[in-house]
């Protein structure tokens, strides 16, 4: 169900004048540039996307060690000269997924519609008329297949503020609210979300943060002890809603996006470890079908388990 140009709904942060403050101007020029973006072509983009992937990856080094480690960890079969080769790609994905924000803020949904295919068009129809949590993880395709779901439609997701920036926190705000979804930051918890599911919408759930061991449970990720939210089955179990695995990915060659969509998981809702288990595997299912793709740069395995040092010190 096509839902057009809608005014943003429940945003939690409205406009405010200090935002055109001299201490936001970065942040506007850097909304301009996106804007230009967003109608230039593709090899443009792609062009400005290798060169800040490539100054990304020389200034940070810290971020690029982090890539490195996760590589090394969930991939150690690979030879090294494949894990350069997917960590430099992993870098320009993102630094071009980063530029589209100005497709996705500006070009119609019409548009963004036709620049979007999916693995599975009749999967994908049976979550539209029936809603459900969409499970997922951090990846070059997160931004644009979460709006690809509010186009088609209705439902929530839950967000992370970025820490004091209110001019971030609003642009994105407005940016994932411009096709009627209802945004919620975390500390909201999960019961706006219930009420979507209930009344037969969807939750665009993404499952791959490591949040500490208070809030986790371990399970395996690529054969390595992951602290992993084992909520998924709780969630649908009580909104009586299925678990879909889907993943957005990007097509360097084209600009062009895919949201990958799996078959309904089930999800133990009273065993923890079983549940963090199940969520792990869907995610790994995606994941290897193209690795370079996904957000390497978390710190997947902050939280050590009492045989395996914090591997990013």
């Amino acid at each position: 169900m096509s839902r057009g140009e809608s005014a943003p709904q429940g945003a939690t942060q409205p406009f405010s004048w200090a935002f055109l403050c001299p201490r936001y101007g970065f942040v506007w020029l850097l909304f301009g540039l996106l804007w230009l973006l967003a109608y230039a072509p593709h090899r443009l983009r792609l062009g400005v996307a290798w060169g800040v992937a490539a100054l990304y990856r020389r200034l940070y080094s810290k971020r690029r060690r982090i890539v490195a480690t996760n590589l090394a960890l969930c991939f150690p079969q690979q030879p090294d000269a494949v894990r350069a080769a997917w960590l430099r790609r992993h870098f320009l994905l993102q630094a071009y997924a980063l530029l589209d924000l100005g497709r996705l803020w500006f070009r119609s949904p019409g548009y963004l519609q036709r620049q979007t295919t999916v693995s599975d068009p009749l999967l994908f129809d049976q979550l539209v008329a029936q809603g459900g949590v969409v499970l997922t993880g951090h990846g070059a395709g997160l931004e644009w297949v979460g709006h690809y779901f509010t186009m088609r439609m209705t439902g929530s997701a839950m967000y992370k503020p970025f820490g004091k920036n209110r001019l971030l926190n609003w642009l994105f705000e407005r940016g994932r609210e411009r096709h009627g979804a209802r945004v919620y930051p975390r500390h909201m918890g999960l019961k706006p979300h219930l009420k979507h599911l209930r009344a037969g919408q969807g939750f665009f759930y993404i499952a791959d943060e490591d949040l500490g061991e208070a809030h986790s449970v371990f399970a395996p990720f690529f054969g390595v002890e992951k602290a992993t939210i084992p909520l998924a089955g709780k969630i649908a179990a009580v909104s009586r809603a299925m678990i879909y695995p889907a993943l957005g990915q990007l097509d360097l060659r084209t600009g062009r996006y895919q949201l990958l969509i799996h078959a309904p998981v089930s999800v133990p809702p009273n065993d923890d470890r079983a549940a963090a288990g199940a969520i792990n595997q869907a995610l790994e299912a995606l994941i290897a079908l193209d690795p370079p793709q996904y957000m390497w740069s978390l710190k997947l395995f902050k939280t050590a388990t009492p045989d395996r040092p914090d591997p990013y010190r």
